[in-house]
């Protein structure tokens, strides 16, 4: 999971209180804006803006209040999450010829995966531009596509918030790991290489009962480091 798009509904509901699921999809897009996910990418398409815009009129009736929105939502974007450009192979070529192979494209993409118009932008842009995680709150409108890409999931907020958080504790143990093995190797004066067969040594001593990190703590206690 490394390249994640985000569906219109999830951000337009994170940001207007009285939309369904507002909670949940306020916590994810505030998880991924505050947190630093490294190697984890997050994109939209480019039309989200235009639907933003749209959705946050209907809904407030308040022209200021959509602009205000919109603004706070480019400026909290700037280096997290991108969006997503269409047919980006076609800017050679002319406007009118543009238009209608990229409408054809559309209409493929719409007839391949049974996609509504505003899905079937989703759907080409994440076609596009090698996605491979949707968060949507219609998942039921991206089966055809899930069920035609391999390794492709779409998953609700809450479902990758989920994900995330394991991803996060994971790489936060290893991160731990990684940081016991250079204590090891500055107080032996040895390579850090070579405490990792010294990790693997002892994982076999002990008939692969403990971990590398259980291994690691083991070692590290041994030659007098204190854990915390």
């Amino acid at each position: 999971m490394k390249n994640i798009a985000i569906d219109t509904d999830v951000i337009v509901a994170s940001e207007i209180d009285n939309e369904p699921n507002h909670k949940d999809s306020k916590d994810f897009m505030e998880y991924i804006l505050s947190n630093n996910l490294k190697e984890i990418y997050f994109f939209t398409s480019i039309f989200t803006f235009l639907e933003l815009g749209s959705a946050m009129i209907r809904r407030t009736k308040d022209k200021d209040k959509a602009y205000s929105l919109l603004y706070q939502i480019r400026r909290s974007w700037k280096k997290i999450i991108n969006p997503l450009p269409l047919s980006i192979n076609k800017k050679q070529i002319t406007v009118s010829k543009f238009s209608q192979d990229w409408i054809d494209e559309l209409i493929e993409t719409a007839i391949k995966f049974k996609t509504k118009s505003g899905d079937t932008i989703q759907t080409q842009a994440i076609l596009e531009n090698q996605i491979d995680c949707f968060i949507t709150w219609n998942k039921r409108d991206f089966i055809g596509l899930e069920n035609a890409i391999k390794g492709f999931k779409v998953f609700t907020p809450t479902e990758i918030l989920s994900e995330l958080n394991k991803i996060n504790k994971k790489r936060a143990r290893y991160s731990k790991v990684d940081n016991l093995i250079e204590s090891i190797s500055e107080k032996l004066k040895i390579s850090t290489t070579e405490v990792e067969q010294m990790i693997q040594a002892k994982i076999t001593k002990l008939s692969g009962l403990v971990s590398k990190e259980g291994a690691t703590q083991i070692i590290a206690s041994e030659v007098g480091l204190k854990l915390k």
